[in-house]
């Protein structure tokens, strides 16, 4: 299993418990370009247009916040995970 799905290579180690096992996590890969408007939880209209143009943007993780979803804060990295507590 571990040569099927490439585990070797993974930045991170996969958690055994984990908010993705609850349903409070989901991973996701952002990325655009220019400029990006998003709304943020009290209903103002963010436009984003600082880098890195993905989901490790600064503004975007403090705009998730607003809706209770916390960029990954563990440690090691793991860029595409977002959770109800960062974990």
């Amino acid at each position: 299993m571990v040569e099927v799905m490439s585990l070797r290579r993974l930045r991170t180690k996969p958690a055994l418990r984990s908010q993705h096992n609850v349903g409070l996590a989901i991973d996701m890969t952002l990325s655009w370009s220019g400029t990006v408007s998003v709304m943020d939880a009290k209903g103002k209209l963010v436009q984003i247009k600082t880098a890195p143009r993905t989901g490790m943007n600064r503004q975007l993780i403090e705009i998730g916040a607003t809706y209770g979803v916390k960029k990954y804060a563990g440690n090691g990295r793991d860029e595409p995970h977002w959770s109800n507590d960062g974990r």
